[in-house]
């Protein structure tokens, strides 16, 4: 599985209130006589001009979105792709991209839920279980979700034995809906860990930028830019998860066993927790609920993140149910 690498845009883009496109031509059709000024030419796509290329009936499945930095390939018609994670500091923008068949259309790209930097510490932002606070990207999974894992550029200072148990752990920590709130397990579909993999990460780490769409599920490390910790490309079908793929920083701020004295460092599995979250359907909080796992800037030197709090259990039981 080979990423597709987007050239990033020399200026940042304005894409407040691109939700929709007016319907024309099927977006997968009218390849061959299209007048390259009205479509553009070359494969990378500004999200602000994508509203006018889809209503012309442009060619766009395959070509890549760019939003800033993240960019994603725009899916087959009738599927959905989404790049979204978590960061040390700052803002984290998402992307998502539709297109139906008939129209080619952004329908996030960073939002009130994921932008902007953490407005409160941990000490200032609700305790965990009294946060009630969760938003949901608007699909899940219906059968089990299968992955595999790639170590092929796992960071040396770790072991393997005990990155693959934290991915595994951290993938039931959201899953199974583990808290310290009192609430009961849920009935997320079960995964299934299938071993390790040298396939790759639908994903380029500069950007990132979500690649094609193909059903091996994978998590892997890349080198992500801008103080990212992870992130999480899925592809989805009307509200029906299909596939994610994961990346992991590869820079020294995660560790695996945070360290005694503690300053500039980040939780391994609580990263992976999050990350995991949005690959079943979980959306960043927006700041000032910095006790929950979904929260887009993770607080270092501690192991929080691993426990959901009351908001991420009640997002995910919204979508799941529970036993």
């Amino acid at each position: 599985m080979t990423a597709r690498r987007a050239l990033a845009l020399a200026a940042s883009l304005t894409i407040a209130g691109l939700v929709g496109a007016t319907t024309a031509a099927p977006a997968t059709a009218r390849t061959a006589h299209e007048p390259a000024g009205r479509c553009l030419s070359g494969r990378v796509i500004p999200a602000s001009a994508l509203p006018a290329l889809s209503a012309a009936g442009c060619a766009l499945a395959g070509r890549t979105v760019t939003a800033g930095r993240v960019s994603v390939v725009v899916p087959p018609a009738g599927m959905s792709v989404a790049g979204d994670g978590v960061g040390r500091n700052g803002e984290v923008r998402g992307l998502t991209v539709t297109n139906t068949g008939t129209s080619v259309h952004v329908v996030r790209a960073g939002s009130s839920a994921s932008a902007g930097r953490a407005a409160t510490t941990r000490a200032g932002s609700p305790p965990a279980c009294q946060d009630r606070t969760f938003h949901l990207e608007g699909a899940h999974w219906k059968t089990a979700l299968r992955y595999r894992v790639n170590l092929g550029r796992m960071p040396a200072r770790y072991h393997k034995k005990t990155v693959v148990s934290q991915i595994r752990i951290a993938n039931g920590n959201m899953r199974k809906g583990r808290n310290t709130c009192g609430k009961p397990r849920l009935k997320t579909p079960a995964s299934h860990y299938l071993g390790r993999t040298d396939a790759k990460p639908h994903i380029n780490a500069s950007g990132p930028s979500c690649g094609t769409y193909d059903t091996t599920d994978v998590v892997g490390f890349g080198n992500l830019p801008g103080g990212l910790l992870g992130w999480t490309c899925y592809w989805y079908f009307g509200h029906r998860m299909g596939a994610a793929d994961m990346m992991i920083d590869t820079g020294r701020n995660l560790a695996t066993t945070l360290p005694k004295r503690c300053t500039a460092t980040w939780d391994f599995e609580g990263t992976v927790t999050h990350e995991w979250g949005h690959a079943y359907g979980m959306a960043h909080t927006g700041s000032g609920h910095q006790n929950l796992t979904m929260q887009h800037i993770l607080a270092p030197c501690s192991t929080y993140a691993r426990t959901l709090g009351l908001g991420d259990w009640i997002g995910m039981n919204q979508m799941y149910g529970h036993r």
